[in-house]
């Protein structure tokens, strides 16, 4: 009798670890997944437990039985809850219909971690035929066209902001980052990735990982003791390989703002390249096209406050107006006066309405020529706002730093938003 109360025990137990199994290979999204997992597989497991103690029949064996079924019970649902929690964080896709009940109680990230790696299903989307008809392929981001509104391009309002987290200039990007979060209520992201190209150029590959990654946790005990006393906490997001795939983004531009520093990398400033090559870790201004929206290159000098003018440089960009409209109405400065430098006759008279709408004294200069030259005698220049990065791609060229290309001595920030490369193109 005992055996037999013993295989039914065993047999409803591993039917429950087979449901349990099922579930987690079918279900769409890792909160279901867990579920099953953590109660299909706990009272499978334990009924086999069960099982097993009834049929040895010894003191001994009921007693470690026991407890191994009441170890399960206390542990597998607190593992569960943690993972369900980590999950939710990191941006994981839910697949259930109806409301979020944990949005405004958790930080969550705007993008999940197949995004942030490019990882793409490959299920048909809804209404496509057996035959793959309308499934979407996996492809790069594209410009998703910004609407018109009374003739004038509109940016959508911005839900979120990344901020890079590179060892030597952690504090100013983190600061800034955090204080547009918290003006605008964004969702705030900390990304502290590890250019895996500086590691297969390098003469030691052990050793420049191992060297890199200690930046990397420095940067991140300083990320820490920055953001102690922020209102809102930033989503931490640790990832190693190329930088350019990892920052792409899939948002309308303007609904994700980039945060980086003037300079640095994502190799912590770590030397040791192979000998004979000529191989620099420079990616920085290759950025913008990679997040395809507006990216903010934060000043490392802290500026006076009367350092209030916003230099808009109008190259005849067609995304311009709305790129500066969207960066007054988000308050990334505070502006008093708007310089806007005109390269050659043809400019956006929209600019000069923009101003006046958010109460800036608006000046017409002309450029003084070059990629993104701006006159130099403009004083307290707080940042500048372009409608393409400077050429060419290079943080440093023969010994110059790029923002002395856009004009000599140059120490605010920068905004900058590539235009639409298919319209760029058409051109």
């Amino acid at each position: 009798m005992l055996s037999i109360l013993s295989i039914l025990f065993k047999l409803a137990g591993v039917a429950f670890l087979c449901i349990a199994a099922l579930g987690v290979m079918r279900l769409s999204d890792p909160f279901q997944r867990m579920h099953a997992a953590t109660k299909a597989g706990t009272l499978g497991a334990g009924l086999v437990i069960i099982g097993s103690v009834i049929a040895h029949g010894a003191l001994d064996a009921t007693v470690l039985g026991l407890f191994t079924v009441v170890f399960l019970l206390l542990t597998v649902p607190v593992a569960g809850h943690l993972l369900g929690r980590a999950s939710y964080v990191s941006g994981a896709r839910l697949a259930l219909a109806g409301d979020d009940a944990l949005d405004g109680v958790l930080n969550r990230s705007s993008q999940s971690l197949d995004e942030r790696m490019r990882w793409t299903s490959t299920e048909p989307k809804e209404g496509a035929d057996a035959s793959g008809a309308g499934t979407e392929l996996p492809t790069r981001p594209q410009r998703p066209q910004v609407r018109p509104q009374n003739e004038m391009l509109v940016l959508p309002a911005m839900t979120a902001v990344r901020f890079a987290v590179i060892d030597g200039h952690v504090r100013p990007v983190t600061e800034r980052a955090c204080a547009i979060a918290e003006r605008s209520g964004a969702h705030l992201s900390a990304h502290v990735l590890i250019d895996t190209h500086a590691i297969e150029y390098s003469a030691d590959q052990h050793q420049m990982r191992r060297l890199i990654r200690e930046r990397a946790s420095g940067a991140i005990r300083e990320l820490k003791a920055c953001t102690e006393k922020a209102k809102v906490d930033p989503i931490l997001n640790y990832d190693e390989g190329d930088p350019d795939h990892l920052l792409q983004c899939a948002a309308q531009p303007g609904e994700t703002l980039l945060v980086l520093p003037c300079e640095g990398w994502f190799h912590h400033q770590v030397e040791g390249r192979q000998e004979l090559t000529t191989w620099e870790p420079d990616g920085l201004l290759r950025l913008p096209d990679c997040h395809r929206g507006p990216v903010l290159f934060v000043a490392g000098e802290l500026l006076p406050e009367a350092a209030r003018t916003l230099v808009v440089r109008d190259g005849g960009e067609d995304h311009l107006p709305a790129l500066v409209e969207w960066a007054l109405l988000n308050g990334i400065w505070d502006v008093a006066t708007l310089v806007h430098v005109l390269d050659g006759e043809a400019g956006h008279p929209e600019i000069a309405q923009i101003a006046r709408r958010f109460g800036c004294a608006y000046i017409l200069r002309s450029s003084t020529g070059g990629e993104c030259a701006i006159p130099p005698d403009i004083e307290g220049v707080r940042a500048v706002v372009l409608g393409r990065t400077p050429r060419p791609l290079r943080t440093s060229w023969f010994g110059s730093h790029w923002r002395n290309r856009i004009t000599p001595g140059m120490d605010g920030d920068v905004l900058i938003m590539e235009p639409d490369l298919g319209n760029a193109d058409a051109k």
